[in-house]
Order: C-alpha cells, then structure tokens, then sequence
C-alpha cells in the first residue's frame, strides 16, 4: 500500500512539489505570524504584571450626594436639601495600613508586598524647575513586587536607603532640569517646604509619560519631605499564582473601604487588544487551512481522474472501496508530514531573521524600549503548526479518496476503450 502510494507521489514530480510547496508557505506562515503575535503579547504582559504590582490597594475617592449625610445631622429625620452636596473626597492615603499589613502577611498567596507613598512635588534645579510625581518605595520591599530595577540606571534600587536625601529620576526630568547624576537639587513639597535632596540615579523606561514625570526615594525621605509621617498611599502586592488576580481583589474589597484593583481589571483595554489579536490570528489560521486543503483536494482530484486505469487494475485484483481511500489518504498524509517539516524549519529560520530586525529608538540604553522584533518561541506554535498541516492535508484528501472508491472497474475501462 505504502510503496504504490510512494510511486504515484513519484509519478507526478510537479503536482507534487507545488503540493509540497502550498503546505510549506501555509505552515511557515502561521508560525510567524503567531510568533511575531505572541512574542508582542508576552513583552506587554511582562510590563504590566511586573511593573506596578499584580493587586494594587489605593484609597477610594467616594463621590459627596445627599445620601453621604444621612442620619450624620439630623438622625431620623426626612431631609430636603435646597442645593443637594456634590463633589467627591480626594483620600491620599491608606486609613489602616496597619491593618492591610497584617492580613497581607498572613495570606499564603500572597508572595510579598511593597508600600509606597506618592506626592505631587516640584524639583528646583536654580532657575529651572519641573512638576513631577515622588514616590517613596521600600528598596527591600520593591525589588521582590516589581521589575523596577531593570530600568535604572547609574545606582541600584538599595541605594535609596543609604541614608541622607536621595532621589532617582526620571530621564525626561532630568533634561528638564538641566542636571546630572550626582548633583545636589531642592524639592519643594506640596506644603511650601524646600529641602536639598541628592540625585543617585535616573530612570528610564522607554515610556514618556513615566520618564517625564515620575521619581523615586525611599519612603522615609518622602515621608519627611511632604511632613507626611507614617502615610502610606498604596500598597504594590505579589501573588503566587497570577490568574486569581481578579478574584483575590475581589475578596479584599469586600472587606475594606479601600481600593482593591488587580491588574487586568486595571488594564482591561489592553487585554481586550489582546482578544482581538487573537481573533485575527485564528482567522488567518482558518484560511491557512482553506489554502492548504483546497490545493491538496484539486491535485489529487486530478490525480484520481488521470489515473483511472490504474485504480481500475488495482480494483479488478481485489482492491475494494476502504482500500482504495486508504491509497489516497496514504499520500494526503505523507504530502502533509513532507511539508509540515519543512514549513517548521523554514518559519522557525523566518522568526529567528525577524527577530533581528532593529527598531526605533536602537540607540538608546533603557531596555525597556524594543531594540529588536520580539519573537515567541512557544512549542505550542509549532505544534499547532504541525496539527493544521497534517489534518488539512487528512480531510483535503479524503474527498477525492471517496470518489475514487466509487468508481466502477468495468465503467472505466468501457470509457477507455
């Protein structure tokens, strides 16, 4: 059966090599664009599960109604207010801290938890000056929470509790300020208070919106700075096991009045880019497989027709219709193993030269920007790969197969005489 197969494959050298060639294109495709795809996703993932802490805890700013008053003035007693209360209260920081610290500790999902303290403050640089957001962190603390360290530069995160004033800033802050790594700066708090603080370090994430605004020192320096003693503003925590994110926090805010946002409740836009990616990716696999099986089907559609004779002399000696299907699906599935192999290693040469190709911004030193095309390597890909190959040529191959074992021995060769 195997070598009859083999010899009809071998009978028709062009058919074949295009059939070959269909299947390679259409495997190699796929598993570049999932691995360009996919590659992208795993980089943004990363960035935001490590950077800001998978849960955050932040004060509730609660918006001011009428109801916020009752039974608070005049307990059991109908209220008509004339011009209804509006707004809503700004909290800047955590009512029990204490408190959050302590059940923290004791959850077993919990891997570890950074405080921090953020204050909008202005750095003095002589005449120059720039708004900017200092946040007081936990050296310690934060390096087991978050990838912080990975974009500063010049110090490492534990230099911030040293002793004395010190704060890392952000690049775009430091070009503002006209200054440099080492030199003294003032801050001026949000209370009017001025004090000298030391420049150890500059941050750089690729992101403007961070670099431009944000600075770290450690908490007890920010504390001191803003008069703000023993506050906390929000607490960065780490879970054992990233997917119950969501439900963690879920269960924290029913318990407090706080803040409890886990990081894809946080970012749900992104993800939601992430589904339709998906879509898209699933869509060009489906018409991958259409390709693939519908140029397998019309060859060995011709197939069965120029080789009528042949399925007749094999039929008179005793093949019969199950026999005949197997002949043809034989040669569906050697087609599809030959050119999922070969589609296999030519995607995964195609992703190793993509992921070479250089970016923008390649000359800058934060490693936070892509210097390169980001590829995934998941075996997944290539098995899925593999799968879609095998089974397109499988089904494709089937139907002429069918309409093979159908055919008469004496209708043919009546018809060929």
């Amino acid at each position: 059966m195997y070598f009859l197969a083999i010899r009809q494959i071998l009978s028709r050298p062009q058919q074949t090599i295009l059939t070959i060639l269909g299947i390679l294109l259409g495997t190699a495709g796929y598993v570049m664009f999932s691995g360009m795809m996919l590659g992208f996703q795993q980089v943004i993932m990363e960035q935001l599960v490590n950077s800001d802490g998978q849960i955050k805890i932040s004060p509730k700013d609660e918006v001011i109604s009428a109801k916020t008053f009752e039974d608070v003035f005049f307990e059991g007693k109908e209220i008509r207010w004339i011009t209804p209360p509006v707004g809503r209260t700004d909290n800047t920081r955590l009512t029990n801290i204490m408190g959050w610290m302590e059940r923290l500790d004791n959850d077993p999902r919990v891997v570890g938890y950074a405080p921090q303290l953020s204050r909008e403050i202005i750095f003095l640089n002589g005449k120059a000056s720039s708004p900017a957001r200092l946040i007081g962190i936990d050296p310690n603390k934060q390096t087991k929470v978050t990838n912080l360290e990975t974009y500063i530069f010049e110090c490492k995160i534990k230099d911030l509790s040293r002793g004395g004033a010190s704060v890392i800033l952000g690049s775009g802050i430091l070009t503002k300020l006209g200054g440099k790594v080492g030199d003294s700066i003032q801050v001026l708090s949000p209370k009017g208070k001025i004090s000298p603080i030391k420049i150890i370090g500059e941050l750089k994430t690729g992101n403007r919106l961070v670099d431009d605004v944000s600075s770290y020192a450690s908490l007890s320096t920010v504390q001191n700075l803003t008069q703000s003693g023993g506050e906390v503003s929000q607490l960065l925590v780490k879970i054992q096991n990233l997917r119950e994110a969501s439900y963690i926090a879920e269960d924290w805010t029913f318990i407090s009045k706080d803040k409890v946002e886990s990081w894809d409740q946080a970012n749900e836009s992104i993800l939601s880019v992430f589904k339709t990616q998906d879509i898209v990716r699933n869509s060009t696999t489906f018409t991958i497989i259409l390709v693939v099986a519908f140029g397998i089907y019309n060859i060995l559609n011709m197939v069965v027709n120029q080789k009528k004779r042949e399925i007749a002399i094999l039929r008179s000696i005793g093949f019969n219709g199950k026999d005949t299907i197997m002949l043809f699906l034989i040669q569906g599935v050697l087609l599809g193993l030959l050119g999922g192999i070969l589609g296999l290693l030519l995607g995964a040469f195609g992703c190793y030269m993509i992921e070479g190709i250089p970016l923008g911004n390649s000359k800058g030193e934060t490693k936070a920007v892509l210097r390169t095309m980001v590829i995934s390597w998941d075996v997944l890909i290539y098995l899925k790969a593999f799968c879609i190959s095998m089974l397109s040529a499988t089904v494709a191959s089937y139907i002429p197969a069918r309409l093979a074992s159908k055919l008469s021995p004496v209708e043919i060769i009546r018809g060929t005489i």
